[in-house]
């Protein structure tokens, strides 16, 4: 009986290995860092270097690069992981000393700012890619609540992804929480665009506000736009592009 336990253990414990490895966690690390003046071209660089050791280290998980292209933040850059567990943070891919010294070594002296912050993932109301590979353009809205507001902002925008999948509304989504590293109350919506073109108004596509009433009539889509717009103190919007020659993908 006692070997027959160790050995549904160990069936078990892998089966779970291989269940965590097949399903990727929900929260994103990252980080957003900002080159000192005139030292873009050293950064770049740096980050080059920085991805080549990570395929030194065999990392098996992906490192993420964006560049912020609008708004305030422009010629910032996004880096980090998607994807995680929290379980994964004590156990990083690659050691962490290890990788902070090689930071420091071919980035650090490049950069004048750097703020990390934590994001939840929420799946059951977003609408993403089919592809898992990172679009060109990503569209970002950060919706900064009112106190007291999230949780009814969270019901509305929950309403309004039902919406979507009961017309059919041909877009892709992802809603992100801020989780630490920020202002509470913190939501981000990011929608994928494959070029500039695709920013255009598409003829065959209804408005979001008819989209709206065509799946719940006039008065709860009017309900709802209220909803979101008492919640939401203030918002931005700007765009990054994905760089996979500054990023870490493993094959």
């Amino acid at each position: 009986m006692k070997k027959f336990l160790t050995a549904l253990s160990i069936i078990l414990l892998a089966g779970v290995s291989g269940f965590a490895q097949q399903n990727p966690g929900t929260i994103a690390s990252l980080e957003f860092q900002t080159p000192k003046n005139g030292m873009v071209k050293q950064y770049e660089e740096g980050r080059k270097q920085k991805a080549e050791w990570h395929k030194q280290q065999k990392d098996s998980q992906p490192l993420m690069v964006w560049e912020t292209i609008t708004g305030d933040h422009t010629g910032s850059y996004v880096v980090g992981r998607l994807g995680q567990h929290w379980a994964d943070f004590d156990k990083p891919s690659v050691p962490e000393q290890s990788d902070l010294d090689e930071y420091n070594k071919v980035i650090g002296a490049y950069v004048q700012s750097l703020v990390t912050r934590y994001f939840e993932f929420l799946p059951k109301i977003s609408k993403p890619l089919d592809s898992q590979q990172p679009s060109k353009y990503s569209e970002i809205i950060t919706y900064y609540l009112r106190p007291g507001k999230s949780q009814d902002f969270r019901a509305a925008i929950s309403r309004v992804s039902e919406g979507i999948e009961k017309t059919k509304w041909p877009v892709h989504y992802y809603w992100y929480a801020l989780v630490t590293g920020g202002s509470n109350n913190t939501y981000v919506l990011v929608i994928p665009h494959a070029n500039w073109a695709d920013m255009e108004d598409k003829p065959d596509m209804k408005p979001f506000p008819e989209m709206l009433k065509d799946a719940f009539g006039p008065a709860e889509a009017e309900s709802l736009t209220k909803r979101l717009d008492a919640a939401t103190e203030h918002e931005t919007n700007e765009m990054t592009q994905f760089r996979p020659d500054l990023s870490y993908l493993p094959k």
